[in-house]
């Protein structure tokens, strides 16, 4: 039985016929450039004006690498954005698209540039005919909206489309700027249950974040008081501090990305 379409949500750029992965080669193969010719322009010229070499090659190389993740997370959240598609249908049952799930890339850089490419005719055909896909979720149920800066974060209950397999929970990223989002987020609210509305569940996200914080700064003060030019506590303590660190680091963002989520 064919499956109606009454509305789709998508980003412009999809609508109006996917170059998918155009942009996403366009944007790593900048990237890409920029991390190489940056340190290597930096250095060229450090060494013809004789300038000191050590202090302003770190913070090159500090600078390339700070600007190229933060280019690498701008590009992600643009994959995001035209890659995920919204479907309500006549019967009133709602379902999200993430395209890449469906054309899913191997290990290598070829095969992810041929997925890219897949994904990109996927979303024309979506596009130019709508439908709900096989490998589509069907939501559910909405426990809640959690409203960021760039995107909102949905933690829903859903389904695979045809109801095959259990209901399980995730969380969905929606990126902001999509045509008609208020009526999306409308569908959305509509699909809340009152349990979540009524008796909110305590997040604990901000205690474990200020716990992974303090834990983080205790253990870089640790390094700094052990470091062999400081000397002010024994050396032998300074690798398993700068461990520590690493792992308070690595919680610290887990924690923080999970508040962002709404988990």
């Amino acid at each position: 039985m064919e499956i109606k379409i009454k509305r789709i949500w998508a980003a412009p750029e999809t609508a109006a016929g996917s170059r998918y992965a155009l942009r996403l080669w366009g944007r790593v193969a900048g990237i890409v450039a920029l991390a190489v010719l940056l340190p290597l322009g930096g250095t060229l010229l450090t060494m013809a004006m004789g300038w000191p070499r050590e202090p302003i090659l770190l913070a090159l190389c500090l600078g390339t690498a700070a600007l190229a993740a933060w280019l690498a997370v701008g590009a992600g959240r643009s994959a995001l954005r035209a890659a995920t598609v919204f479907l309500l249908t006549e019967s009133d049952r709602l379902f999200v698209v993430d395209a890449r799930e469906l054309c899913p890339g191997g290990r290598g850089a070829l095969s992810n540039l041929a997925a890219a490419a897949q994904v990109q005719e996927f979303l024309r055909r979506l596009a130019a005919k709508p439908f709900v896909p096989y490998g589509a979720w069907e939501v559910l149920r909405v426990d809640s909206v959690r409203e960021n800066r760039t995107h909102y974060a949905l933690r829903c209950e859903l389904r695979r489309a045809g109801g095959q397999g259990r209901a399980v929970r995730q969380t969905r990223l929606l990126a902001r700027g999509l045509p008609d989002q208020d009526l999306l987020l409308r569908e959305l609210e509509r699909r809340q249950s009152w349990q979540t509305t009524l008796e909110p569940r305590e997040n604990r996200g901000p205690l474990y974040i200020a716990l992974s914080g303090a834990a983080l700064a205790a253990c870089a003060a640790l390094c700094a008081a052990s470091h062999p030019a400081v000397g002010r506590l024994p050396q032998q303590i300074y690798f398993p501090c700068l461990g520590a660190a690493f792992v308070a680091l690595y919680a610290l963002v887990y924690f923080i990305v999970r508040y962002r989520r709404g988990e």
